[in-house]
């Protein structure tokens, strides 16, 4: 929660206030030069002396005892100067006897007393840095158990203000889940938007309803850290589940008062379809933790990866009388699913309805590190077992791999590697998704001002500071052109890219070549990479779907 207040409100009194406004730092604090240093000694080899300089001297000698010195007990050079001037006295710097002792170790003061003062509204807008250091500060402040509020400056003068956003709040028990859900919900939309005979079929039918129909949600929160998206922000990033009695209810609720309901479950997932009870191993871990993921750069040691809970739900609700089918439409953190082969056999011969979205996102590793999110080593592992469950249970069923396009530190080298990678893994990709910055996420950051996030952000970056940004039309139709090779229409600014890159080597009309040397006569117009409404061949790449069985020709 967020609220406005006053600046200097007497409201903030008693707050710790941690000044986090700029990001610049002192560097080493070198002792000012005495300008007197070769005077005093030329003094006294013409027989004179120097009463300014060895006066600073007896001072600073003094300076480390307790107590000021009596003039009796200066040197002789020095006595006179200060009794010409009385005023004269040694600097002492006394501990203050109210405080506790430090012992050479800086206090960190009180979590729940605390706020961490922001850039103000008018730096972040106007300086890219201060942006980058702000959305970084304000993405370590996620944790329930160790966040602390921010303030933030608005405006000047009068209107000054300070916008003062609470820690997040401690997640919901399993009971206050099952509280939320179990609420008596309509069901269906608003009767606003339906026709006169209140049926929201034909001219009144609504797209969104229709995908979520027949799904449920088990759980929320997302751990997996991915720089693109905002859901921690939304949602959390401690998982809430529902207890299984809940989301049983809610099935039976579904097919006895849901109006169409043919017996399919379309989704039984959240955020991510397998993260239902999943989480730190303790409370004392888990609430001192500061990583924005558990899952990257690896699996955390902490993190519990059981999914037998998962397991035992969907077993259960598809034994339900009236249901014939459970399917899982919800994204899934394959590198997690890997961890338990058991999950990985139930998921894919029983819950998969023809084909799976994953979500590898890229192949190589300048924009996996900025996008956080596994290597493409655990995409094999899990397309392995896939291969196996499937083949087992004598189904043909396909792989849906999401990729994004033009991500904040992508090279044109990543994107041509990652086209590489999809022709000789035979894929087709028929939509594609070209990043684009969205509120509160990371990545967004990373875009705006060019640098890395994940790293202490700093005035004075070094290579691993700075993020490759694709900006400018031309480099991110070049991007989403790779992800689409196949397209015809793409390839005359596909083969001017490769000529400059040096790769010509990838033009030609070969098995091993990226695309051809000829150019077919098209009209321009947008290729699928398969006929609508049909069922994918093997090693299509369809980014977007239901999550139902392919349509039947």
């Amino acid at each position: 929660t967020a609220f406005l207040r006053r600046s200097g409100d007497e409201s903030a009194q008693g707050w710790f206030e941690i000044d986090s406004t700029s990001v610049d730092e002192p560097g080493r604090v070198e002792a000012h030069v005495n300008p007197y240093l070769m005077i005093s000694d030329q003094a006294r080899e013409q027989g004179a002396t120097c009463a300014r300089e060895d006066e600073a001297a007896e001072v600073a000698q003094k300076a480390e005892t307790a107590g000021s010195p009596a003039v009796a007990n200066l040197k002789p050079a020095v006595k006179p100067a200060v009794q010409a001037n009385p005023a004269i006295k040694p600097l002492t710097f006394v501990r203050n006897p109210s405080l506790p002792s430090m012992q050479g170790k800086i206090r960190v003061p009180p979590r729940d007393r605390s706020v961490i003062r922001l850039p103000s509204y008018e730096q972040v807008k106007s300086d890219a840095v201060l942006y980058a250091h702000a959305n970084r500060v304000l993405h370590l402040e996620t944790n329930p158990g160790n966040a602390r509020a921010l303030v933030q400056a608005h405006g000047e003068g009068a209107i000054a203000r300070d916008v003062w956003i609470n820690p997040p709040p401690i997640p919901l028990t399993t009971a206050e889940m099952d509280h939320v859900f179990d609420l008596p919900y309509a069901r269906s939309p608003h009767p606003s938007y339906a026709d006169d005979n209140g049926s929201h079929d034909h001219a009144t039918k609504i797209p969104a309803w229709e995908m979520i129909r027949f799904s449920v949600n088990i759980m929320r929160g997302c751990f997996g850290g991915c720089t693109f998206c905002s859901i921690t922000e939304h949602e959390g990033r401690i998982i809430q589940s529902r207890s299984e009695d809940s989301v049983i209810r809610e099935i039976e609720a579904i097919r006895d008062t849901v109006k169409g309901f043919t017996g399919a479950i379309s989704d039984l997932g959240g955020p991510t379809a397998n993260m239902y009870r999943i989480g730190c191993k303790t409370p004392e871990i888990e609430a001192a933790c500061r990583k924005p993921s558990c899952v990257y750069p690896g699996i955390c040691q902490n993190l519990n990866t059981d999914h037998s809970a998962l397991v035992h739900m969907y077993r259960r609700a598809r034994a339900l009388k009236g249901v014939k089918k459970i399917l899982i439409g919800s994204g899934l953190r394959y590198d997690l699913a890997v961890q338990s082969p058991e999950y990985d056999k139930e998921l894919v011969q029983h819950h998969v309805g023809g084909y799976l979205k994953i979500a590898p996102e890229h192949t190589e590793q300048g924009p996996l590190t900025k996008m956080m999110k596994p290597g493409i080593g655990s995409y094999d592992k899990f397309k392995a077992m896939f291969e196996k469950y499937s083949a087992e249970a004598g189904k043909k069923q396909y792989l849906i791999p999401y990729f994004i396009a033009a991500h904040p530190g992508t090279s044109d080298e990543d994107m041509m590697n990652l086209a590489v990678w999809l022709k000789k893994n035979g894929f087709r990709a028929d939509q594609v998704q070209t990043f684009y910055p969205s509120p509160m996420a990371t990545a967004t950051a990373m875009y705006h001002s060019g640098r890395n996030t994940l790293r202490k952000v700093r005035r004075k970056a070094d290579e691993e500071d700075t993020v490759d940004i694709v900006r400018g039309e031309r480099r991110r139709r070049l991007h989403k052109a790779f992800l689409r090779y196949h397209d015809a229409n793409n390839w005359p600014l596909l083969r001017e890219a490769l000529k400059a890159m040096g790769r010509a080597d990838l033009i030609g009309n070969g098995k091993h070549h990226l695309i051809p040397s000829f150019q077919p006569v098209t009209d321009g117009s947008y290729e699928s990479a398969r006929r609508k409404n049909s069922t994918p061949r093997k090693g299509a790449v369809l980014t977007q779907h239901t999550g139902l069985p392919p349509r039947k020709r």
